[in-house]
């Protein structure tokens, strides 16, 4: 499995499924293209709907699947505001 890392805008965030696991997908537009992204770790995933679309910037690793897809193995807020920093950074460092 080859592992490949990303920094691009975060946009069009939206759940695929809650139940029995999360599956939340979006679009990472970095300069180069832009890469259909899934998060399938629960944890991960209920972070990423705290951001809003088109505000701010991911720097993400994780690998992709058949359908070349990026899945999301972990990922870093580039430019949190106050908002973010409470509630998404501070859970992450419990998780990572």
């Amino acid at each position: 499995m080859n592992k490949n890392s990303y920094v691009g805008v975060i946009d069009k965030i939206r759940v695929i499924k809650s139940f029995p696991g999360m599956l939340v997908r979006f679009t990472l537009h970095t300069p180069s293209a832009d890469i259909n992204c899934l998060v399938s770790k629960k944890e991960l995933a209920n972070l990423i709907l705290f951001l809003e679309d088109g505000k701010f910037e991911l720097a993400t690793f994780g690998h992709y699947n058949d359908r070349k897809q990026f899945v999301i193995e972990k990922f870093a807020v580039k430019n949190p505001d106050s908002f973010v920093r409470e509630f998404v950074l501070k859970p992450m460092a419990s998780i990572a």
